[in-house]
C-alpha cells in the first residue's frame, strides 16, 4: 500500500470517521450505483485524492455492478458449485429476462450478480436477495418468484468434554462469569504474564498460515509507535468455510474479549473488526455485542476500573477475496484498494496508519479468552493426541449427512471427521476426495483419508489445516471441472498487484476452460511461476490443489 496515502489518512481521518470506502458503500446502498459526485464527496471526507477514490470504487465487487430495486446475488463458491454446478447462474439469468451477472434491468427493478461465498455451504446452493440469504432445494425458484425466505442454519456442536469455542455465551457481559479471561488478565496476570501465557500455549493462527499468535504479539509489543492497533480478520472468503461467520454471529463476545486481551498484551487502545459484506448478519451482531460490553464496562475507558482502555470499530468489507490477506486487509480497513503489499515491513511493525498492528483471524482471537482464564497447560490439554495445542472448529459442505460446524481436538483423522463426526456423504454417495482449508488447500483423495487432521501431517501430503473447512467431492465429480472452477476463482479474485498472479492465473484458467488437452509441462511451469513469483498466498497457494489433482487424478485432467 502507498505510504503517501497512509500518511494522508493519518492526517485527515479520525479513527471513528467513515472511510472513503464506507462513503462509497453508503452511496451504493442509497441509489444503486457510484457516481462521480459520490467519488468527489468521498475524497472530500477522507482527504484522499480523487484518483485514489476512483481506484477504490473500481476495485471492490460490491461497488462495480449497478443494483436494481431487487438485487439478486447468486453464490458461485466451491460448495455451491459441487451442489449444483453452473445451474443456479443459468436459471437465474434465464428467469430474469436474460440478465447476465453484473447487469441491471432497463427499468432498474432488478439486478443480478455473482458472489463468493455466502457462508451457507452446509445447505447449498445459496442465493441472496437484498440482505436475506436463501439456500438449499428450491432457493433459486423462490428467488425468481420473489418468495425467498431465510435459510435455516444448524446448531454447532463440540465433541470435547468441555466446549471452548462453542460454549453458549453469557446472556449479559456484566455477569461476573463473563469475560473471565480479561478479568484474570487485569486482576492477576498483568501484561507481561499474559503475553508469556499466550506464547507458552503455542496458539497457532487459524486463518491459514498457522503462525504462532504469541510470537506475532511479542513483535508488536516491542515495536516502536505512537499508537498500536489490533485488527480481527473477519474476511473469511474461503469458499466452503463458514466458521468465522458462526463465531461472529453466535459468540461475538468471545472475539471482542480476545481482541481486548490482545490490546492489553501489546499496549493497543483500539481495534478493528473487518467482516465480510457477504455475511449481512455479522456486523449487526458484533455491533450489538460491543454496545453491551461498553455498557458493562468491558470495552471503553478504564475497563473494570483499571488503567486499561480499549474499544473497537466494526467495519464491513465490499467484496474481495484477497482482502483476507493481512496487508490487503489493512488497506481495506483504511478505505483503500485491497491490494497486497510486499513484506517486510510486517504489520506488527507498520500496519494501520503506519503504526504497529496485530492482525489475527477471528478464530485465533476467540481462542485467547480460554488461555487467559485457564492457562497454557489447560489449553494444550484440549488435544491430548496431537502436538498442536487447543481445539479446532471444522465445517462441512452439504454433501455430508450432518453438515455443520463442529469443535474437535487436533489429531483425529480426516476419515474420522468425515465419517464419524459428519456422518459420511448423504444419499449413498462415496467420498472421491476432500479439499481441506479452502481453495488454496491441497485436495486429499479418499485413499489418504487416514491422514491426521494436524498442521504437519496435512502439510506432508500437500494439504493444510487452513480455516478448517472440509469440502467433499463425491464419486460423480469431474476433476477437470474442479480444476477449471478453482482456476476461474483464482483468476477472478486476483488483486492484480503482481503480474505472475494477474496474468498467470488467467492463463492457467484458459488452459482448462478451452476444449482439448492441456500441455502438462507448460502447466507445471506456470504453477512454478505462480508459486515463486506471486506477492502473496493467493497466487502462490493455488498450485497446491492443482498439484494434488496432477498427482492423484491425472487421467481426468485431459493432459498431454
Amino acid at each position: 500500500m502507498s505510504r503517501n496515502l497512509v500518511e494522508l489518512i493519518r492526517r485527515h481521518h479520525a479513527v471513528d470517521a467513515p472511510t472513503a470506502l464506507e462513503v462509497l458503500k453508503d452511496a451504493m446502498d442509497d441509489h444503486g450505483e457510484v457516481t462521480d459526485d459520490d467519488r468527489r464527496r468521498a475524497a472530500e471526507l477522507s482527504g484522499l485524492p480523487e484518483a485514489a477514490v476512483y481506484g477504490v470504487s473500481t476495485f471492490y465487487d460490491d461497488l462495480l455492478a449497478p443494483r436494481g430495486e431487487r438485487h439478486v446475488r447468486v453464490c458461485t463458491g466451491t460448495a455451491c458449485f459441487v451442489a449444483a454446478g453452473e445451474r443456479p447462474v443459468e436459471e437465474l439469468s434465464a428467469g430474469l429476462d436474460g440478465l447476465a451477472p453484473g447487469e441491471r434491468s432497463a427499468d432498474g427493478s432488478v439486478s443480478l450478480a455473482e458472489t463468493v461465498c455466502l457462508g451457507f455451504c452446509h445447505s447449498s446452493p445459496a442465493v441472496r436477495v437484498g440482505d436475506e440469504v436463501d439456500a438449499g432445494d428450491g432457493a433459486i425458484e423462490r428467488a425468481l418468484a420473489g418468495e425467498s425466505r431465510p435459510a435455516a442454519e444448524p446448531d454447532w456442536e463440540s465433541i470435547l468434554p468441555e466446549p471452548v469455542l462453542t460454549r453458549p455465551p453469557s446472556s449479559r457481559p456484566d455477569d461476573p462469569g463473563a469475560w473471565a479471561g480479561l478479568r484474570r488478565a487485569l486482576d492477576v496476570l498483568g501484561r507481561e504474564a499474559l503475553l508469556a501465557e499466550v506464547e507458552a500455549a503455542e496458539v497457532r493462527g487459524r486463518g491459514g498460515a498457522g503462525f504462532p499468535a504469541g510470537a506475532k504479539w511479542a513483535f508488536a509489543a516491542k515495536a516502536a509507535g505512537e499508537e498500536k492497533f489490533v485488527v480481527a480478520n473477519g474476511d473469511e472468503g474461503d469458499p466452503g468455510s463458514y466458521i468465522d461467520k458462526y463465531l461472529m454471529e453466535r459468540s461475538p463476545e468471545l472475539l471482542l474479549e480476545g481482541m481486548a486481551l490482545a490490546g492489553y498484551a501489546v499496549g493497543a487502545a483500539h481495534g478493528f473488526v473487518l467482516c465480510r459484506s457477504e455475511y449481512p448478519a455479522s456486523k449487526p451482531a458484533l455491533e450489538a455485542a460491543a454496545a453491551r460490553a461498553r455498557e458493562a464496562g468491558l470495552l471503553g475507558d478504564a475497563i473494570l476500573g483499571s488503567d486499561f482502555s480499549f474499544d473497537v470499530t466494526i467495519i464491513e468489507g465490499a467484496g474481495s477475496y484477497v482482502v483476507g490477506e493481512e496487508t490487503a486487509l489493512l488497506a481495506c480497513v483504511q478505505g483503500l484498494r485491497g491490494t497486497v503489499s510486499a513484506r517486510p515491513p510486517f504489520p506488527a511493525e507498520r500496519g494501520v496508519y503506519g503504526m504497529p498492528t496485530v492482525v489475527n483471524n477471528v478464530e485465533t482471537l476467540s481462542n485467547i479468552p480460554f488461555v487467559a482464564a485457564r492457562g497454557a497447560d489447560a489449553y494444550r490439554a484440549l488435544s491430548p493426541d496431537s502436538e498442536t495445542a487447543g481445539s479446532k472448529l471444522v465445517c462441512f459442505n452439504e454433501r455430508f449427512a450432518r453438515p455443520s460446524v463442529y469443535e474437535v481436538p487436533f489429531g483425529m483423522t480426516a476419515r474420522e471427521l468425515c465419517e464419524d463426526v459428519a456422518g459420511g456423504l448423504r444419499d449413498g454417495h462415496t467420498i472421491k476426495a476432500v479439499q481441506i482449508g479452502g481453495p488454496l488447500g491441497g485436495i486429499l483423495p479418499a485413499s489418504l483419508l487416514d491422514t491426521a487432521f494436524d498442521f504437519d501431517a496435512l502439510a506432508a501430503v500437500g494439504c493444510m489445516v487452513g480455516h478448517g473447512s472440509i469440502l467433499a467431492f463425491d464419486e460423480t465429480a469431474d476433476m477437470r471441472d474442479v480444476a477449471r472452477h478453482l482456476l476461474r476463482f483464482g483468476a477472478d479474485e486476483s488483486c492484480g498487484k503482481c503480474f505472475p498472479c494477474r496474468i498467470g492465473m488467467r492463463r492457467a484458467y484458459e488452459e482448462f476452460a478451452a476444449d482439448g488437452p492441456v500441455d502438462r509441462a507448460r502447466f507445471e511451469a506456470l504453477l512454478e511461476t505462480l508459486e515463486l513469483g506471486s506477492l502473496c498466498a493467493h497466487g502462490s497457494g493455488i498450485p497446491a490443489p492443482m498439484r494434488s489433482l496432477l498427482t492423484h487424478f491425472p487421467e481426468e485432467l485431459g493432459l498431454r
